[in-house]
């Protein structure tokens, strides 16, 4: 899986905006690829499985039908900052898309990691019938998970210490006012 900066970015200005809660949302990719070419925040308020989730899930289903895109992944931050294990919630979620998408991941954002140029990302797959995390990735050409961009956690450092996260809307955001723009969040990409 090779990840835009994009894809990158949006689950690292999500978590910086909410530092203190839960974070989560899902990866898409192209229709007939496995390269990760965006991400669309979730939750800061719900991070357990409610009918919220569902409708969450059916309105990204629908922008991914009129955008040639799918469901490939999952990610969470954790509340807690050293906290890397990817939670009860997030391996039913990621189960869920790993039925429907057989080279389904999952990522847990570093939190310590967020604002540095050390990759944020902790990836997990199912392997042996469980959800294991994926450490010694990011490093070579070889990798299952890469990214496009080399420069990509330089380039969501500097846009987290702009305050670039403030701009990013998310679910829980597009309940609260449905002029946000959580499905694109154009304003900040």
């Amino acid at each position: 899986m090779k990840f835009s900066n994009k894809a990158y970015q949006k689950p690292l200005l999500h978590a910086a905006k909410y530092p203190t809660t839960a974070v989560n949302g899902v990866f898409l990719a192209s229709n007939g690829s496995d390269a990760v070419v965006d991400a669309i925040p979730f939750f800061h308020f719900w991070n357990t499985l409610t009918p919220m989730l569902e409708v969450a899930m059916t309105q990204v289903d629908l922008h991914c039908k009129d955008h040639g895109l799918r469901i490939i992944g999952y990610y969470e931050a954790s509340d807690k900052l050293n906290d890397e294990a990817l939670s009860q919630v997030g391996q039913r979620v990621a189960s869920q898309i790993l039925q429907v998408t057989p080279d389904a991941f999952a990522v847990v954002i570093k939190n310590t990691n967020i604002s540095t140029e050390n990759i944020a990302f902790l990836p997990y797959q199912f392997k042996e019938g469980q959800w294991r995390a994926q450490k010694d990735t990011f490093s070579g050409p070889k990798d299952v998970f890469s990214l496009e961009n080399s420069s990509s956690p330089s380039l969501a450092a500097k846009a987290i210490r702009e305050g670039l996260s403030s701009k990013l809307a998310d679910f829980d955001s597009h309940m609260e006012n449905v002029q946000e723009d959580w499905l694109s969040n154009k304003a900040i990409v």
